[in-house]
């Protein structure tokens, strides 16, 4: 396996056809890519992403594991996709040079492989839903602590304060 570093992938046309065919040749999931939409139209960027999505859900992969796939585009849609203003704010560290590894690295890089098929061939989309359903109820029990760890504090505080006066008298 090679050192993961940001594949572009290149867009010719809208069509569903086009993507499919360019999804299925793109190294999705292998490693960290990304598709620029920064030249196509405000009406035409809909579409793409909605045909993005539902190749991506067709072919069993997830935009965000086992390596990102970012979309760059400058309208705001919602979409499961990570989409980014610029190539600039892509993650920094995918941007390495490419470089010989060393029988160490190399080791480290054929673990990483195995570990990649294994999170592929993983239910992703239920995992996070799983993830985020659990998340909720831990974001208000950990309100409600906090709130109560507040009040407690100020309990201790207006009684230590109340029995030092009482024991001066």
């Amino acid at each position: 396996m090679k050192i993961p570093i940001f594949e572009e992938i290149l867009l010719k046309g809208s069509k569903i056809d086009e993507i499919e065919a360019l999804i299925m040749e793109s190294r999705i999931g292998k490693v960290p890519c990304y598709l620029n939409l920064s030249s196509f139209k405000t009406e035409d960027i809909k579409t793409i992403i909605l045909n993005i999505e539902q190749v991506i859900l067709e072919q069993s992969l997830h935009p965000r594991f086992p390596y990102p796939f970012y979309i760059i585009t400058q309208t705001n849609t919602y979409t499961h996709v990570p989409t980014i203003r610029s190539v600039k704010d892509l993650p920094e560290h995918y941007f390495k040079k490419i470089k010989r590894p060393n029988n160490k690295e190399l080791q480290l890089l054929n673990k990483l492989a195995l570990k990649v098929d294994k999170i592929k061939n993983l239910e992703l989309y239920k995992i996070v839903q799983n993830l985020k359903e659990s998340a909720n109820p831990q974001k208000m029990l950990y309100k409600e602590t906090k709130e109560l760890y507040f009040y407690e504090k100020l309990n201790s505080i207006f009684f230590e304060k109340n029995k030092k006066i009482s024991t001066k008298r």
